[in-house]
């Protein structure tokens, strides 16, 4: 009995902090969600505080019906006290009130929570972006200066940039980190670390900088395009560049750059061929195909529908007529 007293005075409560308390915009909200995804504990206490404070902040039309009963029920009072009614009026007056004031109150409730799990599902999807992942993946390297090539091709070659494969074999200490060989022709070098293309962090060459994602890419696609807003579509193009001019010191220069951008469309193309046996890029994005499942199950939970029975259908097969 005290457990059930318990869970509904937590229910009352958690209802009534959706109509009272600070209201967010929705850039906030996002800003929030976002923050506790990317967290490695994931809160549960902090998704809920998100979960209400997200409810609570938005609008919803039938807002107004229940604005609308509370003057009703003050207009009631006020006639009620300056008119002698007798008390059982008074008293269906105040359950028919009441009645409409709860059922409006859990129907706003419903639809705050609904609206609030829409836009939810949108944050959600929006992870599916390539674009997105790839920006997450650039910000999360922070890298903390200048990025510095060690090594330089031994010897000249005359080749075309469509002559060169850059193989990424597995690096059984740091899979983020695969280690390099570069094939020319029928030649090819020996192991090589990634600090020798400037593709590691200056301060800590166990760790990768940006343009070594962006090699990734190259290797699993061979192109990429950026749709993300201005400021981070110019950042993105600073780091290919300085990708390509890295590529141009290490190889030498040739007529045209290894990786070119498309005027018209704005996608990157790099001609040298990029071979990663590590398939690290696939697993990056299969992570997060994982995660936005997770995430919208533990969110955006389904409800399932009650399905219901006609009685008149379930009395005629009873009887034995479709046996």
């Amino acid at each position: 009995m005290l457990v059930f007293i318990k869970y509904n005075i937590e229910k009352s409560r958690n209802l009534i902090s959706l109509f009272y308390g600070r209201r967010y915009i929705r850039k906030d909200i996002s800003k929030r969600f976002h923050n506790w995804r990317k967290s490695k504990e994931r809160s549960n206490l902090e998704k809920n505080t998100i979960i209400i404070d997200g409810t609570r902040s938005q609008y919803t039309e039938q807002f107004k019906n229940w604005k609308w009963i509370i003057i009703q029920a003050v207009l009631w009072l006020a006639i009620s006290i300056k008119y002698d009614f007798q008390p059982i009026i008074n008293l269906m007056a105040f359950f028919t009130i009441l009645n409409q004031f709860i059922q409006n109150i859990y129907s706003i409730a419903q639809e705050k929570r609904q609206i609030f799990n829409t836009f939810i599902t949108q944050e959600i999807l929006n992870m599916h972006s390539f674009s997105n992942l790839l920006w997450e993946e650039i910000s999360a390297v922070k890298n903390d200066g200048d990025i510095i090539i060690t090594k330089k091709l031994a010897k000249s070659i005359e080749f075309e940039w469509t002559d060169i494969t850059i193989e990424m074999l597995p690096n059984e200490y740091n899979n983020e980190l695969p280690f390099l060989r570069i094939h020319i022709g029928n030649e090819k070098s020996e192991i090589l670390n990634p600090s020798s293309l400037g593709l590691v962090k200056s301060s800590n060459h166990k760790e990768q900088n940006e343009l070594f994602i962006l090699l990734k890419i190259f290797g699993q696609y061979g192109r990429l395009i950026f749709r993300g807003h201005n400021t981070q579509k110019r950042s993105i193009d600073v780091l290919i560049r300085k990708l390509s001019q890295n590529l141009i010191f290490y190889f030498g220069e040739k007529d045209l750059d290894p990786i070119q951008q498309d005027k018209e469309t704005g996608s990157w193309e790099c001609f040298i061929n990029v071979d990663d046996k590590t398939n690290c890029w696939h697993e990056i994005e299969q992570e997060r195909n994982k995660d936005i499942a997770l995430l919208l199950e533990s969110w955006v939970p389904l409800t399932e529908e009650i399905e219901k029975i006609d009685k008149r259908e379930e009395s005629y097969r009873m009887k034995g007529y479709e046996w």
